[in-house]
This record gives structure tokens, sequence and C-alpha cells, in this order.
């Protein structure tokens, strides 16, 4: 008798919702920045740290969604 038991399926679906999630949130991280309501919470001594912190996280949200990408074709592709 075969039972489907979907344990490979859900990690993967759990790794694209994960990866998903930390692209969201640092793309926020960015947009905050540029309008200026982090700075409500966090103090940066020069505006070139600041200034860095947005692409650090404009670059964190593109590698992280560039993954999804790549997780979701694997799994068209399968």
């Amino acid at each position: 008798m075969f039972v489907y038991l979907p344990y490979k399926e859900i990690k993967v679906m759990k790794n694209i919702v994960l990866h998903l999630l930390a692209s969201i949130g640092s793309f926020g991280i960015a947009v905050g920045l540029m309008q200026g309501f982090i700075q409500q919470f966090i103090s940066f001594a020069d505006p070139i740290n600041e200034m860095g912190m947005c692409v650090l996280m404009l670059m964190a949200g593109t590698v992280f969604m560039g993954v999804v990408v790549s997780e979701v074709k694997e799994q068209l592709s399968k």
C-alpha cells in the first residue's frame, strides 16, 4: 500500500515563504530608510552610513527574491 507523504514539498514551500518574507522585510527596511521612518528608531552617525545600510538592504532583498524565483522555477520544472 502506497501512502503519499509530502514532507519534501512542505519543506520546500516553507523555504520559499521564509525567503519571500526576508525579501519583503529587506525591501521594507530600505524604503523606510529612504522615507526617514527608520531614523526614529536607529540614529546613524553619518549620512553615508545610512546610505550604505539602504544599499545593503536593497541588495539583500534582491538576493532573497532571486532565491525565491530560482526555487519556484525548480519546483515548476519537476
